[in-house]
């Protein structure tokens, strides 16, 4: 009755975070309406744009979110949380122009051609744009994480909404008016700065940095343990911006048009799984000592969650295809591209022992392994397959990440509970990628491939289906009595 009850709480508290992930949804349900309306040729080199501003972005901040999240209940040399906030903005602050003057300066047109924004026209004067874009997405990002460590729930559920609308949606809205991408970018600026506006004024004026003394000791702190954890949260975007690099640069706009739709329709897998990921890193380093089992059977429903939802894409993506015609020419790589994020995904719960165990120079390795894999395979594949190069290139990279920082993360903080069946479920979910692309085109026998082995991923994991819907009764009735009770 008890872990019942606990149970109830956890996804209870999963859920409450999760409010601004579901109404996001619908955000991005929008954006990807936008994208299968724009025409391909339109659409790469915004998208490309905005994948590299969340890029620089992640390299600008040098992991310090990730320092902030960590260290923020322990604030290092005597400062409080908002002190270290203050230092952590500072310090990424200055690193963001340093670095853009100098690529603004004197590296603009090789950088712009290099990316696939073009050598030529319009390319170098993206990449001073492309700088300051990703230091107001930097602004907007502390802000989420304090308003998240400050338990500010509404706060936190209405910033996160904005953030994926200026990320997802509101930069493309000007394609249908106009194909200059100089426009869509200063869109896409002016949103993160009304964002950054709106949120950021009264936290900043309540903020007070630490004397010029203290910052040396928290630098010390805070430094080596978010350089050490920055190319985790750079990989998200970095591998997919490879990708769309190549695809420009040999393969044309259209081409990269495609993949960017292909890959923001595979990316409909994070909504299982965003929400949970913001209550879920605070907690495992909060409750490692004494829930280790409960964290490995969470590991296990995420597996079937994600594992679920990417066997249903796959089933019905010719419905998707059939209502954007010119967007099927990605069809046949989609599986590829579903997969490569569902990598990404479950190292949510494979990893962390690498951070508990404060190793996080494993999450580095794991990810520069993964990127150099990647890289060589575009360069490989891209000039003579196009799309499916690309779509080969990010699965294999995101699978060789993720296999490295599992087993590293399994070695110091084990949280798989039976290495046989979740080594069964990845078989079948590279069974599920094969039938989506040999077959792609074919929707009854690839319908009824997929619904196969989605019954026996199902059978595998019929105790977690089993408990999932226990709780999901538990937590209904308690609601219906509530609601009879009022």
């Amino acid at each position: 009755m008890a872990d019942k009850q606990n149970g109830e709480s956890f996804i209870g508290n999963v859920m409450k975070y999760s409010v601004a992930t579901w109404l996001g949804f619908g955000i991005t349900g929008v954006a990807l309406l936008v994208k299968g309306f724009l025409p391909a040729a339109v659409l790469g080199e915004p998208v490309t744009f905005m994948t590299y501003t969340a890029s620089l972005m992640n390299l600008g901040i040098l992991g310090l979110d990730q320092s902030l999240l960590r260290f923020y209940k322990e604030p290092p040399a005597g400062a409080d949380g908002r002190g270290l906030f203050g230092a952590c903005l500072v310090f990424s602050g200055g690193f963001m122009v340093l670095l853009g003057a100098v690529c603004s300066l004197f590296f603009a047109r090789p950088l712009a051609a290099l990316l696939g924004l073009g050598a030529g026209g319009a390319g170098p004067a993206l990449i001073p744009l492309l700088f300051v874009n990703a230091a107001l997405y930097m602004l907007v990002r502390y802000l989420n994480v304090l308003l998240r460590l400050e338990g500010n729930i509404r706060a936190y559920t209405a910033e996160t909404l904005w953030m994926q609308g200026c990320y997802n949606l509101f930069y493309l809205l000007p394609g249908f008016f106009t194909t200059k991408v100089t426009v869509l970018a200063l869109a896409a600026i002016l949103s993160f700065g009304v964002v950054a506006i709106a949120f950021g004024y009264k936290i900043m004026a309540g903020t007070a940095l630490p004397a010029p003394a203290q910052l040396g000791g928290i630098a010390r702190a805070v430094l080596p343990y978010g350089i050490a954890l920055a190319p985790a949260q750079i990989l998200f975007t970095l591998n997919s911006g490879i990708c769309l690099s190549f695809i420009g640069n040999y393969a044309g706009d259209a081409a990269q048009g495609l993949f960017a739709f292909g890959f923001s329709l595979a990316q409909l897998v994070t909504a299982v799984q965003a929400g949970f990921s913001t209550y879920w890193g605070p907690y495992v380093f909060a409750n490692y000592r004494d829930q280790q089992e409960r964290i490995a059977r969470v590991h296990d429903v995420l597996d079937l969650l994600i594992f679920g939802f990417f066997c249903c894409l796959v089933m019905f993506e010719d419905i998707i295809f059939l209502i954007f015609p010119d967007k099927a020419g990605c069809m046949p790589v989609f599986p590829l591209l579903m997969l490569g994020v569902v990598f990404n995904i479950l190292c949510e719960g494979t990893v962390y022992g690498n951070s508990i165990a404060r190793r996080p120079w494993h999450d580095t390795v794991g990810i520069a392994l993964g990127a150099l894999v990647n890289l060589g395979l575009c360069a490989l594949l891209v000039p003579g397959h196009g799309l499916l190069g690309a779509g080969l290139a990010l699965a294999a990279g995101n699978g060789v990440m993720f296999l490295y920082r599992t087993v590293t993360g399994q070695y110091f903080y084990r949280t798989i509970v039976s290495y046989t069946k979740t080594l069964s479920g990845f078989l079948l979910a590279f069974a599920v990628t094969a039938i989506g692309c040999v077959f792609s085109g074919h929707f009854l026998l690839k319908f009824a491939l997929t619904a196969a082995v989605l019954f026996i991923y199902g059978t595998l994991y019929r105790f977690q289906l089993q408990k999932l819907w226990n709780l999901g009764l538990a937590i209904l009735r308690k609601l219906t009595k509530r609601g009879d009770t009022e």
